[in-house]
């Protein structure tokens, strides 16, 4: 599935990247309210979710007749607050581990990638540092570092550490995770979210191996 266009340049793809990572953040972060959604309708480009496979048609759906927000905040506090369990947890430790454990393995690894980059989680310790906002985090400052580099070696050594983080990490667990938090809910929004999530950053980890392939042949 095309999510990206491939006659984009190198610069209009890390651009179209970079906004579809934060456009993921911001579905996850947050109930959203009837401002927020109201300037995504005036400033960001509906129509253009439709052509973002399943999870882009749901979600256009979602903003062209938004549903009872309330209704919405209260399947947002089902799916990633509580109480009780979460149908499908945030965090990729859940999904890597034997046992579904968190604080396990594959966070300290996670943490390892982020230190890497002089990054430390203002939570580190006390909370699990393989959130997927935190992943999605990262993956926005590997690409805007890509973006800032005007050497080629820099510029590959950041696709290399995206590369890298999708293969071992965050693509590692998030279509799991996605097509569990897509079957344990009606919501057009949450549903959206998470097919959109799965396919696209399934396919981001194709777009970064074919654009590291395609430097190394220049």
């Amino acid at each position: 599935m095309a999510l990206l266009k491939e006659e984009c340049s190198v610069s209009e793809l890390m651009e179209a990247r970079w906004n579809l990572y934060q456009l993921l953040h911001w579905l996850f972060s947050a109930p959203l309210d009837s401002r927020s959604i109201d300037s995504f309708n005036q400033f960001g480009n509906v129509e253009s979710l439709g052509e973002l496979g399943r999870g882009g048609l749901l979600l256009k759906e979602f903003f062209t007749s938004p549903a009872d927000l309330l209704a919405e905040r209260v399947e947002f506090s089902r799916l990633f607050i509580g109480p009780g369990s979460l149908p499908a947890p945030p965090w990729e430790s859940f999904y890597t581990s034997s046992e579904q454990n968190l604080f396990d393995e594959a966070m300290y690894k996670v943490r390892e990638h982020y230190h890497g980059e002089d990054l430390i989680y203002e939570k580190e310790n006390n909370e699990p540092d393989d959130h997927l906002l935190l992943e999605i985090e990262f993956m926005l400052h590997l690409i805007s570092q890509s973006t800032k580099q005007s050497d080629q070696h820099q510029i590959a050594h950041y696709l290399k550490k995206q590369n890298e983080f999708l293969m071992q990490h965050l693509g590692n667990w998030v279509k799991q995770f996605g097509e569990m938090l897509a079957e344990s809910t009606e919501s057009k929004l949450y549903s959206g979210a998470a097919y959109l999530a799965a396919d696209f950053i399934t396919s981001d980890m194709q777009y970064v191996k074919e654009l590291m392939e395609g430097m190394a042949d220049d």
